[in-house]
């Protein structure tokens, strides 16, 4: 595919749906709708916005009396977000990822994070082929991207606390690529749902 540009005073932004309890939603920025029937593990495609603050206010697809989720956005030029919608219904909210604009894609290499957006799974520990990538990673938070030789790979999500294995599941890592993997559901159903990042193709000249 062609690249994508960033323009001057401006920055991209997807939403991905990533809670569990939730119904197919629409997206509403500063009141007007931007997407509509996001279902669970769903992304949105990148949309350009000017820099500045928004609101961003999730309803339940077609209706519009109450929002699910409600927040705000500061948004800076140059970047690059997943906005992600988390949690359970009794504690919605909006967790904001920077795909890091300033990444490359690199021949050589495919390069990939983990970010952990299951509400009810404790703190895990995640293992590449038997190797522990990181350690305690909680709710909300993610890794950095760690550059890898292309190929096929075992990775395993375990608790912290016990070791106990709570997700196994392959991927397939391709050079001029940038992934994240984000684990999602509710324990013990827990998913991975692989995503190339927007990062991948943007133009570097």
């Amino acid at each position: 595919m062609d690249c994508v540009k960033i323009e001057s005073g401006t920055s991209l932004l997807r939403v991905f749906h990533a809670a569990p309890q939730a119904p197919a939603v629409d997206v509403y920025i500063n009141e007007k709708l931007v997407f509509s029937n996001l279902q669970f593990t769903q992304f949105s495609s990148y949309v350009k916005l000017k820099e500045g603050e928004y609101r961003i206010d999730i309803f339940q697809t077609g209706t519009m009396l109450q929002p699910i989720i409600s927040g705000s956005l500061d948004l800076d030029e140059g970047q690059m977000l997943t906005i992600a919608a988390i949690g359970n219904l009794d504690d919605l909210s909006l967790l904001v990822i920077n795909d890091n604009a300033d990444k490359k894609a690199s021949p050589k290499v495919s390069s990939f994070r983990v970010v952990h957006l299951s509400p009810n799974t404790p703190a895990v520990d995640i293992l590449v082929n038997n190797k522990i990538l990181v350690e305690n990673l909680a709710f909300k938070q993610n890794t950095s991207y760690v550059d890898i030789a292309p190929g096929s790979y075992n990775i395993e999500a375990v608790l912290s606390s016990n070791k106990e294995s709570v997700l196994v599941f392959g991927v397939m890592l391709k050079a001029n690529r940038i992934y994240t993997i984000y684990i999602v559901g509710e324990s013990p159903n827990l998913r991975a749902i692989q995503s190339v990042d927007g990062n991948t193709y943007l133009c570097r000249y």
